[in-house]
Order: C-alpha cells, then structure tokens, then sequence
C-alpha cells in the first residue's frame, strides 16, 4: 500500500494511536503510515493502484471477508470513531434516613419573622 504522509487523529486519539490504549504496535504503525492512503480508499476519493489495495476496498466495503492487516486495522479505527459507545455510570440516589421525619404535624407556625 502506498503513504502519502503521517496520519493523525487528534480529534479523537489526540495522545495518539500508540498511547490510546485501543490499538496495538503494529495497528499503530499501519494507521500512521498509511491511514491517508486508507481514509482515501474507503472514500473513494482515490482509485486502488494495487492489488493490496484493491483488496483492502473489497474487504472494507463488504465484497470480501476483512482479512488482511489493513482491512482488521481500518475497520478497527472505523468502529472506534463512528459507532457511538454507549457508556454506563452507577449513580445514587439520597436516602432518607430513618427515623427523622421532616413533618411537623404541630400545626403551628413557630416561625419569627
């Protein structure tokens, strides 16, 4: 595959591809040499030149099973920035502690205004 210059992704990855925890060395490496050449293809901004990047085409649009690091790498990078994750918290709520009640069922007011 052909690189038309380093790859980055600050909006999403801004520490990088290597240090986001997400992609491995060697994922790291494809996608910073040759992510441009990738995101082109996928695109369709640029014709596939090779037989390497015919493949990867095949691969990322579906025609073919994703096999070859490129395709596995690209469809990585895809699912995470596309798909929105869907995070969870646990959260709590405030009790009401037993045994203090906040009626008053005096009736009267004891306010001094």
């Amino acid at each position: 595959m052909r690189s038309e210059g380093k790859f980055y992704d600050d909006k999403n990855f801004p520490r990088g591809f290597n240090r986001s925890g997400v992609f491995t060395i060697s994922e790291s490496t494809l996608l910073e040499n040759y992510g441009r050449t990738m995101s082109r293809l996928y695109s369709g901004e640029i014709e596939p030149m090779s037989e390497i990047e015919r493949q990867f085409v095949a691969e990322t649009s579906g025609q073919l099973n994703v096999q070859s690091d490129f395709a596995k790498c690209w469809v990585k990078y895809l699912n995470r920035t596309c798909n929105k994750v869907k995070s969870y918290t646990l959260c709590s709520s405030v009790r009401k502690q037993q045994g203090q009640s906040f009626d008053d069922d005096s009736g009267g007011d004891d306010l001094d205004y």
